[in-house]
């Protein structure tokens, strides 16, 4: 059996750690050295073995099954195994195993992040230093060795250098509010709200009896704008942060604190090289280990990926490693620039893969996500998700990749452009092309199914796709469960695959994916990726020269900027509404037209013009029943009551309001049942109608519960608050507004200042 490690007192035992010790145990249980379980061919070379069982390599699964086999070990290897790769992905993700040196940089953050830590504002550092300098390590460095200073430690990669745009502040503050235990249904949409509910949630941790202190981590920003629109600013918070800039801005707004990184020094540069290969080899050869660490500009990234071919390759003695290193290096024709040993370096690495590892890492370089899962990978390499997964794996095993979630990976940035560099060689251009082909069809497949599963009860809204292409694996769901969390996680990666589409002349992928979302995006509200796939579906939509697809792209498009609500967003919905009725007017009344005329009366309906948003949503209604589009007449309905109702023509706003209502009831779609049933039970109250008003308010929080949408279910808890008032139920009234007001100033801040304005237009004198 495994030997039990630590004692009294001492760290608790990683996951990793844990795998590493029964690994030895078990080896040593059944006689065998490191060298002699090498031979047996396990799938790790004795470098491996020795760092994997230090707990400073996580197993493979496959790996781990060899090894669990050779050694007889049960299915303990396994389950260890299995822990070990889970234990990386909550939270702030773990230290390197390999990290040397940098004692005065981690000093200074400690002096700045503790020992000067301020009790009347935040306290904030940076970190600046050129790609693969360390930053990254050195942040995690130090919030893993200091986060028992802390009572809560937040983490979010903010892509400030990635192959995409860099992430926005809703975006930032989302990952920062669910380190703090926030689900979606307490997720607000606008980004002001996001940042007042992580500062009102600081607030309540320094307000305890005894205050706690949080520690933020941002990595990765691109510049100070993008760090100061995301900082609470609570004083109770350390803010650490790593850029590739000095971050000027951030030092004169927050007093922000930086350390300029350079390269590691000679001897920090040595140690990392031993932290791979070993004492013995380095100690053998040591003027090629310090050739290798000048060759690699003794920056810590080329560094590692150097060390570890070394490591996995004893046949070949450090010198000889570092002649091919150095051979590789003079074909780039620099022989003395840093960058020319750097990317030495990761061809080096890169040239010893096998032929299934070399393509799988070029092609990871083809995706436009920030990360990628392994099903996605599966598709652009060709192979299931299952063996996609193991050649990851693998990569990572060589640090060219980076594990940052369960079957979820990402490459460094400068890995990423080698890799695509190596992806668009003239030799591998079929490859090229099958895989971007493979993986906007396999998003293509799952974002239809996805949508399908979010609204089922609205068949209109979706289209049937042909049976997929051969050999591509597209997920399957079988609840809307299954599909929103997917559309969450592969969110960050749509606009950037129907970017990958439309360079490639894939257009009708490149307009469908972002329109397969829309569903999604009506619960889940994330504007900013809304507006910027959907202009890319309207892009290629619009190069397409399809009508009907132009339609679609721009009428959805429009309700993204009038879901933002600026003024200017306003301007451009109504132009894009007006291209969508505009390129429609010689073809039969369909859904999109209708939609459009339905979004210019609500942009009417909120400039306060009341008739022409009248006008607006009748004609929507007569296009809806040519077009026979059943969800188009229920919505023109629904707007039209309220229009009607804000011009006292009551039979009227009833009339539509109530058979909206009506025909969602008949088509079992509680999610619009509850829409429909608000503006009813508003124009029933503004009306005199008050038992009818309380009835459709209970029917829409009902239904609103049902589907999970907790900021509509506020605003029917809100206009039933007024209709209690109404009724002189006073304090049952307050308490429902007050509940109410409290949800929605979390969720939607226009929202809760209408209802706060009806609620003291309704109670002044009371």
């Amino acid at each position: 059996m495994p030997k039990k490690s630590g004692g009294p007192g001492s760290e608790p035992l990683t996951a990793m750690q844990q795998f590493g010790d029964a690994l030895r145990s078990w080896r040593e249980l059944r006689g065998l050295k490191l060298r002699e379980l090498d031979k047996l061919r396990v799938g790790y070379s004795y470098s491996m073995l020795s760092r994997m069982e230090n707990g400073k390599l996580p197993p493979t699964m496959e790996g781990a099954a060899l090894l669990d086999k050779v050694l007889k070990t049960g299915g303990t290897l396994i389950h260890l195994a299995a822990a070990a790769r889970a234990e990386p992905y909550a939270g702030l993700p773990p230290a390197t195993p390999h990290f040397v040196g940098r004692e005065d940089a981690l000093s200074e953050l400690t002096a700045e992040l503790i020992d000067k830590a301020r009790s009347d504002r935040s306290t904030v550092a940076f970190v600046k230093g050129p790609p693969g300098v360390g930053k990254t390590a050195l942040l995690r460095r130090w919030a893993n060795t200091h986060q028992e200073k802390f009572d809560l430690v937040l983490y979010a990669d903010l892509h400030g250098f990635g192959p995409r745009s860099p992430a926005q502040a809703g975006d930032i503050l989302e990952a920062l509010l669910r380190g703090l235990g926030v689900d979606d249904t307490l997720l607000p949409a606008a980004d002001d709200l996001r940042l007042a509910l992580l500062q009102g949630r600081l607030r309540a941790l320094d307000a305890q009896p005894e205050p706690k202190r949080v520690l933020i981590v941002l990595d990765n920003a691109r510049n100070s704008r993008q760090v100061s629109e995301v900082l609470p600013g609570s004083r109770n918070a350390s803010v650490l942060v790593a850029s590739r800039v000095w971050l000027s801005g951030l030092a004169m707004s927050s007093k922000a604190e930086g350390i300029d990184l350079g390269s590691i020094g000679k001897s920090d540069a040595i140690a990392l090289i031993r932290s791979f290969v070993g004492d013995e080899r380095v100690d053998a050869e040591p003027d090629a280990a310090a050739r290798l660490a000048n060759l690699c500009g003794r920056l810590p990234l080329a560094l590692t990926i150097a060390a570890e071919q070394v490591a996995s390759n004893e046949a070949l003695t450090i010198s000889q490693h570092v002649d091919n290193l150095a051979n590789r290096a003079l074909e780039l024709q620099v022989e003395d620039d840093v960058d020319s040993g750097v990317r030495a370096a990761f061809n080096y690495s890169y040239s010893r893969l096998n032929s299934a590892q070399a393509q799988a890492f070029r092609l990871c370089g083809v995706h436009p996500g920030q990360q990628f899962s392994a099903a996605s990978a599966g598709a652009l390499i060709g192979v299931s998700t299952g063996e996609a997964n193991r050649l990851l794996e693998q990569l990572v095993q060589y640090s060219l990749l980076e594990q940052v979630a369960l079957h979820t990976f990402r490459l460094h940035d400068l890995l990423r452009v080698f890799a695509a560099e190596e992806a668009a060689r003239p030799e591998w251009t079929d490859e090229w092309d099958t895989a971007v082909h493979r993986v906007v069809q396999w998003y293509l497949y799952a974002a239809n199914a996805a949508s399908w599963s979010i609204t089922p009860k609205r068949p209109d809204h979706h289209i049937h796709l042909p049976a997929p292409p051969d050999g591509l694996e597209p997920p399957e769901f079988t609840s809307f469960d299954e599909a929103y969390k997917w559309s969450q996680r592969e969110l960050p990666a749509i606009a950037g695959i129907a970017e990958l589409a439309l360079r490639n002349g894939l257009l009708f992928p490149a307009w469908r994916i972002p329109v397969e979302c829309f569903e999604f995006y009506i619960h889940h509200r994330p504007i900013a990726t809304w507006i910027e796939g959907h202009q890319l579906a309207y892009d290629a939509a619009e190069k397409s020269g399809d009508p009907l697809r132009i339609a679609q792209a721009a009428e959805e498009l429009a309700e993204g900027y009038i879901r933002r609500g600026d003024p200017e967003d306003l301007d451009r919905a109504w132009i894009l509404n007006e291209r969508a009725i505009k390129v429609c007017e010689d073809m039969e009344p369909n859904r999109f037209v209708v939609f459009a005329y339905v979004e210019m009366g609500n942009i009417q309906f909120a400039r306060g013009d009341y008739a022409d948003s009248a006008r607006l949503c009748e004609h929507a209604l007569r296009a809806a029943q040519a077009a026979g589009a059943r969800i188009g007449e229920t919505l023109s309905r629904t707007h039209l009551g309220a229009a009607y109702r804000e011009l006292a023509q009551f039979d009227r706003a009833i009339e539509h309001g109530t058979r909206a209502v009506e025909m969602l009831t008949e088509t079992d779609d509680q999610h619009g049942v509850a829409f429909g049933a608000v503006p009813l039970a508003r124009t029933h109250r503004v009306a005199g109608n008050l038992d009818f008003a309380l009835r459709y308010c209970d029917q829409a929080q009902v239904a609103y519960t049902a589907t999970g949408d907790p900021q509509g279910s506020a605003e029917a808890l809100g206009e039933k608050a007024l209709v209690l008032a109404q009724y002189g139920q006073h304090d049952e009234a307050r308490s429902a507004f007050r509940s109410a007001l409290v949800r929605l100033r979390k969720l939607d801040a226009r929202k809760a200042a209408a209802l706060n304005a009806d609620w003291l237009a309704l109670t002044t004198g009371q």
